[in-house]
């Protein structure tokens, strides 16, 4: 049954211990703060309980954004997230059993890995003196795959200086990395790195057409593909498709928004940029690039999709319904979600191939989260790290190619709250089990505990998946 043919009753959301929402680290920025949730606060009166459920077939694209929307956007990251969610979205997605069956009398010939990370982003945290523990207990999940992946949510300009992320958002943020700021992303020298990398989202056009090409220029000097931008149509339209173990993997990009730039109108091919967030979007080139993906060969066609509406538990209405129609409509395997930049749930969906008509398993998750990053919204500190196992063999006389497992790693970005920074990745179920056992690393405050069990309760709340607690 569609969501939208249930009558609406909302659900509150509720933590069992209230814990601020957002978590400035400079004075300057909770002052920025302090005066940000005065102003909001003022709309909590106007407002009433309007704002307090997710905007109905709300876009978030700055270009199409009324005023009010802005400030809804404001309101929801600095003053309070909507804490009411249509009952039906919360169980579909507690229901979710995140298992693939083999079918019987599949003999399977090969499997891969991938790993799947969400937004590296140029934070002024991201530097080599606060970041020497990062990848110390989770780096060997993560990097060891046969493909490993991410959404590279900046360009790298080398000739241009580097541009932060501001810690309190008030204007247009312009974001540009350095080599520096890769290598931290990439977990090098001690893992391999990334194999391939999404770059369309709403920040591909900071640097201009420029930006793209030498962003794309840094990237095969590292060895790394990319996909979602381009220089030319033909390199568009050739993207990648790699193969491990004779198993042929397409990846695709998209992205919903570039915030304010524009791109040249006969220059199309330089991002993946269609209206993605609308209910009735128009889904015919992606369509055209799945077909085009089965016609080079692959077995298995993954999206990076950056969509969605930011800084909320669950994915709105309409998002979900455009995440139904692209598995109908395309026949995209496996969705990979960006833009919400907090975790956002993951779900198991059946739908008949419009190429094959045969009956698949389509894997999505609707928020990666924020990967390497540091923003002061407390929730992008949870950090779900997939890695993907796929399997293809034979089924009768016929190849057979799907997703037969998935393992979820969730993660506690650590900051350090007081003296020297510090950034470290913790494994958040053995990171618990030692709360529990009151054997707490030395370098955890009692606040970063209480931010740890916050978070622990909103992962329990958002997937069905539990921790392992080993």
């Amino acid at each position: 049954m569609l969501l939208q043919s249930m009558p609406k009753i909302f659900q509150k959301i509720s933590f069992q211990k209230k814990f601020p929402q957002t978590l400035p680290y400079s004075l300057r920025g909770r002052l920025w703060l302090l005066v940000l949730k005065i102003f909001f606060g003022f709309f909590r009166i106007l407002k009433g309980k309007k704002w307090q459920v997710p905007l109905t077939n709300f876009e978030e694209n700055p270009p199409f954004c009324s005023r009010e929307y802005i400030f809804y956007l404001g309101y929801k990251y600095y003053f309070q997230t909507p804490t009411y969610f249509p009952q039906t979205i919360i169980e579909h997605f507690a229901k979710q059993k995140i298992q693939f069956a083999i079918p019987d009398g599949f003999e399977p010939q090969s499997t891969i890995t991938l790993s799947a990370g969400g937004d590296l982003m140029p934070y002024a945290w991201i530097q080599k003196k606060y970041t020497q523990n990062l990848w110390d207990e989770v780096g060997d999940f993560f990097f060891k795959a046969d493909i490993v992946f991410a959404n590279l949510e900046t360009p790298i300009h080398l000739q241009k200086p580097t541009s932060f992320v501001p810690e309190v958002m008030i204007t247009d943020m312009l974001f540009n990395a350095s080599s520096e700021m890769f290598e931290i992303f990439s977990g090098k020298p001690r893992f391999k790195g990334y194999d391939i990398l999404s770059t369309a989202n709403n920040h591909s056009l900071d640097m201009g057409e420029e930006g793209i090409c030498k962003t794309i220029e840094f990237l095969e000097s590292q060895k790394v593909a990319f996909t979602g931008t381009a220089r030319n149509w033909q390199e568009r339209d050739n993207f990648p498709i790699l193969e491990r173990k004779g198993i042929k993997i397409a990846f695709i990009a998209y992205t919903y928004s570039l915030n304010r730039e524009v791109l040249p109108k006969d220059k199309g091919y330089l991002v993946n940029y269609e209206r993605l967030n609308l209910p009735d979007c128009n889904l015919e080139r992606l369509r055209k690039d799945v077909e085009n993906a089965h016609k080079r060969g692959s077995d298995l066609v993954v999206l990076s999709l950056h969509t969605g509406n930011a800084y909320q538990m669950y994915p709105s209405e309409h998002t979900i319904q455009i995440f139904h129609r692209i598995f109908k409509e395309c026949g995209v395997d496996i969705i990979l979600g960006s833009h919400p930049h907090n975790p956002q749930p993951m779900e198991k969906y059946e739908f008949i191939c419009p190429f094959t008509l045969k009956k698949k398993q389509g894997f999505a998750i609707y928020s990666l989260a924020d990967f390497v990053a540091y923003d002061i919204f407390v929730w992008d500190r949870l950090i779900p790290m997939l890695k993907l196992h796929i399997t293809k063999g034979f089924w009768g006389k016929e190849t057979h190619t799907q997703l037969s497992k998935v393992e979820v790693l969730p993660t506690y970005l650590w900051g350090s709250k007081k003296g020297k920074k510090e950034l470290r990745f913790l494994n958040l179920e053995r990171l618990i089990s030692q709360i529990q056992k009151n054997e707490v690393p030395a370098f955890m405050s009692k606040k970063c505990i209480k931010e740890a069990m916050h978070l622990y309760e909103l992962w329990q709340k958002v997937n069905s998946i539990p921790l392992k607690m080993v």
